[in-house]
């Protein structure tokens, strides 16, 4: 009996602390993602670093920097952009992410923004240049950087210029000034000037974007020497600049990102190779696996700043394993608890790494203590669950129970009312030992219970899954189990 009070309430404390912690999470996500501000009237400007290709992980990196600087209230967003262009398709989604945030956005052309980058840098309400900064050739081209079909290259840049006025408002000259670098065709005449002849594509330095015509810059708001003198120009002295750093699953997904198409030609081979050669093998599979990794290697970057859950899952894949595959090794279960537990602590206490250990220590004392409120409530319910619903009707339907045999201290069976050698190994009269034969009463998963000559004893499967019904032979006796195997 106390072998069966231990394992429930083992299996009550796991998934009390498992729902625990999903009813916590829910609750401490917002807290945690908040970024740590003072309340004072201080102005804040955000400035988050596009640069290299642009490609999927520059979105979940912008996300994160317009999330926090929502939440801190901040008046300025300032894109940071070096880039030589990249795919089309995430061009467009950072240009519709800039209108998530509440207050003004800029691009800092730094020292580059082409191609697609022109087009990010347009979707802010201004664009600043650094001293060397230059903007422009933004023609469409394929992925490879060759020439697009000209029907298609015609559809692509009406497109972009008709996305590009609806954003530019009624600055209709930075639409104009855009579709000079994006179409060859365009011809641009400001104020009787010609900036771009047709057949041309058209770039600015930061001289030729400031230059005024007509009463106004041809496309710069202003040049600034980095980003610091920008933002005391945008928002005057005095203002707080945060710069969202790239994590390690941003670095991560530029680097997968970067490699992709060699990789996913290696998982393509690998695939056709195998099918060529009659079937879907082990090389079919490594193929498989390759493009899986690809996939969630350009998505990386949205794991940024969930490092808590990630840890939270490691644990309970720990424990987990340890239930399923390694039932006695004891150290998977532990490691898994800490990971747990460790991680609820920290989405509770809200810490941020980037912070340091004294900035974090009282949200850190503040989550470990409701941890162990919550551990501790789950320890009484896990009592409470042991004590009294084997006693219910509804246990009986919920579990087998088990016949005229309970276990002893040490994992032997006795028979209801007999005293319980703590050093017998029999069942009632009846040995059991390595080469005793029964069968499984229900499924062992590996865990379950099996008859062994009228007993019913808990047992673990050394290999495999065994269905109810099957014969079985006793391995071995290990802890508060008998370990069995399936006859064939």
């Amino acid at each position: 009996m106390f072998v069966r009070i231990f394992n429930m309430t083992l299996r009550a404390l796991f998934f009390g602390v498992f729902f625990f912690c999903a009813a916590c999470f829910a609750r401490a996500d917002a807290a945690a993602r908040e970024t740590p501000a003072e309340a004072d009237a201080v102005k804040k400007a955000f400035v988050v670093k596009i640069d290299g290709q642009i490609a999927t992980p520059q979105v979940y990196i912008l996300s994160r920097a317009i999330r926090a600087a929502n939440a801190a209230g901040a008046e300025l967003l300032v894109l940071d952009m070096d880039t030589p262009g990249g795919d089309l398709g995430t061009t467009l989604e950072l240009m519709q992410l800039l209108s998530n945030f509440k207050g003004k956005t800029l691009c800092y052309v730094n020292p580059e923004a082409i191609s697609a980058g022109s087009f990010i840098a347009v979707a802010c309400d201004e664009i600043w240049f650094a001293p060397n900064g230059v903007m422009g050739a933004a023609e469409a081209v394929t992925a490879a950087g060759g020439d697009v079909d000209e029907s298609m290259r015609r559809k692509i840049t009406s497109y972009l210029a008709a996305k590009v006025r609806s954003i530019s408002g009624d600055n209709s000259r930075r639409a104009e000034v855009q579709r000079a670098m994006n179409d060859p065709d365009f011809e641009l005449n400001i104020g009787g000037k010609i900036l771009k002849k047709p057949g041309e594509l058209l770039s600015l330095t930061a001289k030729e974007a400031a230059e005024v015509i007509d009463g106004a810059p041809v496309l710069s708001n202003g040049t600034a020497a980095d980003v610091q003198i920008l933002v005391r120009d945008v928002l005057g002295e005095g203002a707080e600049i945060v710069h969202v750093k790239s994590t390690w699953a941003d670095i991560a997904a530029k680097y997968v990102s970067a490699v992709a198409p060699l990789v996913m030609g290696v998982g393509f081979f690998l695939i056709i190779i195998d099918v060529k050669n009659g079937g879907f093998g082990v090389l079919a599979g490594i193929g498989v696996a390759v493009l899986l990794g690809v996939f969630a290697g350009t998505h990386m970057s949205g794991l940024s700043g969930y490092e808590e859950i990630l840890i939270f899952i490691l644990g309970a894949a720990l424990v987990v394993a340890e239930l399923l595959f390694f039932p006695g090794m004891v150290f998977p279960i532990m490691i898994g608890i800490v990971l747990m537990l460790g991680s609820l602590a920290w989405a509770l206490g809200g810490i941020w790494p980037a912070q340091g250990f004294e900035y974090n220590f009282s949200g850190l004392t503040r989550g470990v203590f409701q941890v162990f409120i919550g551990v501790g409530l789950s320890f009484v319910l896990a009592l409470l669950f042991a004590k009294f619903l084997p006693k219910t009707p509804l246990w009986g339907r919920m579990v087998l129970a088990p016949t005229s045999a309970s276990l002893d201290s040490r994992g032997a069976a006795v028979k209801v009312g007999e005293a319980a050698d703590p050093y017998a190994e029999t069942l009632g009269g009846v040995e059991v030992k390595a080469g005793s034969r029964g069968v499984a009463v229900g499924e062992l998963m590996p865990s379950g219970q099996v008859n062994i000559n009228g007993r019913i004893v808990d047992a673990v499967s050394v290999f495999g899954h065994i269905g109810a019904g099957e014969k079985v032979e006793v391995v071995a006796k290990k802890d508060f189990n008998f370990l069995v195997k399936k006859i064939s």
